[in-house]
């Protein structure tokens, strides 16, 4: 169980997830933190799943319409606004529903965070494959996103390995100015996530644990064009010639 002193609430986005969510997992970890499931339309029974096997300290925002994942992302931190225990936490992030980063890397986040950045105001997971690590991705998605994290470091100058990650926590003060306002691209929301927080410390913490899951519901290739078009309109809208996004590793 956890040794953070950190109050946290997770918001984990689901769609059609009955198949993958292994309750048990999230079940272990419910009494150290707050978890907001976010139903994103599902037309399985993703959210009678989650209301029968999960009920200490856990929320259900259920959309009756599939908005896509950076929409329930943005949808369930609005939603975690108006909850009492907003008043008591002092981190919320975001986690994939798969887990394909464990939840016990949480611990491991703040550790990290509080021996060499203590002053971080947001600590994004990065699958950095290193001794001592367990990062299994295949090497398809590992040089697609080895591809993509090179032309948007280019075309955003984003000084940054991986912020494709779904594992992130930041402090509570910066919700309204990372979620308040619609996201610009859907695929790409974490990209622009980062590029809300200029003014930020940004810290990247190498994963220790990371799986890549099968059954997911993004297809790469289909949304390459799109991705493309999306990079140039945050170009547009966010990018400052003078500064280059750097968090730190």
């Amino acid at each position: 169980m956890t040794d953070s002193a950190e109050k946290i609430c997770l918001v984990v986005p689901c769609y059609n997830e009955a198949q993958r969510l292994d309750c048990k997992k999230f079940k272990e970890w419910e009494q150290d933190y707050w978890l907001l499931f976010v139903n994103d339309g599902s037309n399985d029974n993703t959210v009678e799943i989650l209301r029968d096997n999960l009920k200490k300290n856990v929320y259900i925002l259920d959309l009756k319409k599939n908005v896509g994942k950076a929409e329930a992302i943005r949808q369930g931190m609005l939603y975690l606004k108006i909850l009492p225990i907003f008043e008591e936490i002092s981190w919320f992030g975001y986690w994939d529903a798969d887990l394909a980063t464990p939840l016990r890397e949480i611990d491991n986040f703040f550790r990290y965070g509080k021996a060499l950045h203590p002053e971080a105001d947001a600590i994004i997971g990065s699958r950095i494959i290193k001794l001592g690590s367990n990062i299994r991705r295949t090497l398809k998605r590992y040089f697609l996103g080895r591809l993509f994290a090179n032309i948007a470091s280019i075309a955003l100058k984003l000084d940054i390995y991986d912020s494709q990650c779904g594992a992130k926590l930041f402090k509570k003060e910066l919700i309204d100015k990372c979620f308040a306002e619609p996201f610009i691209s859907k695929w790409i929301f974490d990209v622009e996530i980062i590029l809300r927080m200029q003014q930020q410390k940004i810290v990247e913490y190498p994963l220790k644990e990371w799986e890549d899951k099968t059954g997911g519901h993004l297809r790469i290739c289909s949304v390459a064009v799109q991705t493309v078009i999306d990079l140039i309109r945050l170009r547009r809208k966010y990018l400052n010639k003078d500064k280059i996004i750097r968090p730190v590793r």
